[in-house]
């Protein structure tokens, strides 16, 4: 149960965090952290506590979409279990280049099911979601990943030890 509140607590900051840096450095500057914490729980944790993350996490960003609620929270599950498929095949020996390529992968999917469900409901350009959308988050993302795993690796350590 503690492991609850803290993953609720942080999947709160992340979200936060999110906020802020898209509101104070604009659009070009959105790392998915809420995705990396998903990633993160389910490398170090396993599906259960990445599972409770990805609900925590889309609920929080339905809440506060203007979109039809539970989108964010489909997009996230969905996420959680391909990190886990994923992950099988490629993340063999823990290293940075194999966290960074399930990075992108994820990224890239999470991406591609919030197009193709927002495709379902409202007409959608695909070369504008490439330009504007899913190359600058999947950049940032991976940019930030190195160092917002090593933070979470600290909090993880000292909180759930």
């Amino acid at each position: 149960m503690r492991k609850i509140a803290w993953i609720t607590l942080l999947v709160f900051i992340g979200f936060w965090l999110e906020f802020f840096l898209f509101n104070f450095l604009g659009p070009w500057f959105t790392p998915q952290l809420l995705i990396l914490m998903v990633i993160f729980f389910n490398l170090t944790l396993g599906i259960r506590y990445s599972l409770y993350t990805a609900f925590g996490a889309g609920l929080l960003k339905d809440s506060f979409s203007t979109g039809f609620f539970g989108l964010n929270i489909f997009a996230y599950i969905v996420c959680a279990y391909m990190t886990t498929i994923i992950s099988k095949y490629v993340y063999l020996s823990p290293s940075r280049s194999s966290r960074l390529l399930i990075v992108a992968l994820v990224a890239l999917l999470h991406v591609f099911i919030q197009a193709c469900l927002y495709f379902m409901f409202f007409p959608v350009d695909l070369i504008q979601v490439i330009k504007s959308i899913l190359f600058p988050e999947v950049v940032m993302t991976l940019i930030v990943s190195i160092y917002f795993f090593k933070k979470l690796k600290q909090c993880a350590s000292r909180l759930f030890a």
